[in-house]
């Protein structure tokens, strides 16, 4: 998995969760991800006020506190993950930069980067396992003005059909849509803003196609999730945290390039070569016991 698609995947996640709320039941969702010609099983597990989603069969893992009013980008891979708190200024132009605390630097005003969000409503209904789910449009783009520091232009619509189910729950984030920004460097801080428009209320998502597009206006990338079951389960806590052992980053680039090396699984006993005595003349090797093929294949999929 590349670091490009890595970033496509978490900034679609990302988007998805902060306009979409949380869910409030022990439910297993499973769902289907249809992207670039190939498709992947999903899974979410709701839990309360909180929700675990896994991406990419489990290749990116997101989970959604809304009652600690943060969503954690966990990648397995990795050994890492991201926080991302509701009211926190992640991609605001805050002092965070390493040049800050080794040698000061000149702060140079830059300029403005506005994101504006689009919600509408198309007035389309119909039924969707057994709910009466709304077609709603979400559109946001993002331009930065002359003088920024990041100049970005950029295009996404997220086109899917919500419903009421009765676990879910909206979680309000207090965030507004930002767009990934690499921290910057030299002193210069752009100020961000977001516009808000339309106030169609969405839902649960049981279909979604999230389609981005270039600074040109042509299409990128896009993706389809799609809920193909809903179940009742019981969980456990301890899926709705951050896994132990897994350290904190910043963003994406710094938790893939200081990856912890994986172990070496490898014995000596591989490396030597196994000698077989030779059978004496007289006697005849006692011939091996069959395996049992079945006690091979008889595992179950356990939790990373």
């Amino acid at each position: 998995m590349t670091t490009t698609r890595i970033h496509k995947t978490a900034l679609a996640i990302t988007f998805l969760i902060t306009l979409t709320g949380v869910a409030s039941a022990d439910t297993k969702v499973k769902s289907r991800q249809t992207s670039g010609g190939q498709t992947y099983e999903n899974t979410s597990y709701i839990k309360g006020k909180r929700q675990r989603s896994e991406m990419n069969n489990g290749q990116m893992i997101v989970v959604q506190q809304c009652d600690l009013r943060r969503n954690i980008q966990i990648m397995p891979q990795a050994q890492a993950y991201i926080i991302q708190p509701y009211d926190g200024a992640a991609n605001t132009s805050s002092p965070n930069t390493p040049s800050a605390s080794s040698q000061p630097t000149a702060t140079t005003k830059g300029g403005v980067v506005t994101s504006t969000v689009t919600t509408k409503d198309t007035g389309e209904r119909k039924q969707m396992f057994g709910y009466t789910a709304r077609h709603i449009i979400t559109t946001m783009e993002t331009e930065s003005s002359p003088e920024a520091c990041s100049q970005t232009k950029s295009k996404m619509q997220i086109d899917g059909w919500y419903i009421d189910a009765e676990f879910a729950l909206q979680c309000d984030s207090g965030v507004a849509y930002r767009p990934y920004t690499p921290p910057q460097s030299g002193g210069c801080q752009d100020r961000y803003v977001t516009k808000q428009v339309g106030t169609a209320k969405k839902g649960y998502p049981v279909w979604e196609k999230t389609t981005m597009f270039d600074p040109s206006g042509v299409e990128s990338f896009s993706t389809i999730n799609e809920v193909v079951e809903f179940s009742q389960a019981t969980l456990d806590p301890s899926l709705f945290d951050v896994p132990a052992g897994y350290r904190e980053v910043q963003d994406f680039a710094s938790a893939f390039s200081a990856a912890p090396p994986q172990a070496n699984t490898e014995t000596t006993a591989t490396t030597t070569p196994e000698t077989k005595p030779e059978p004496k003349p007289e006697q005849k090797p006692e011939p091996k016991p069959k395996s049992d093929p079945v006690k091979k294949i008889n595992r179950a999929l356990r939790w990373p």
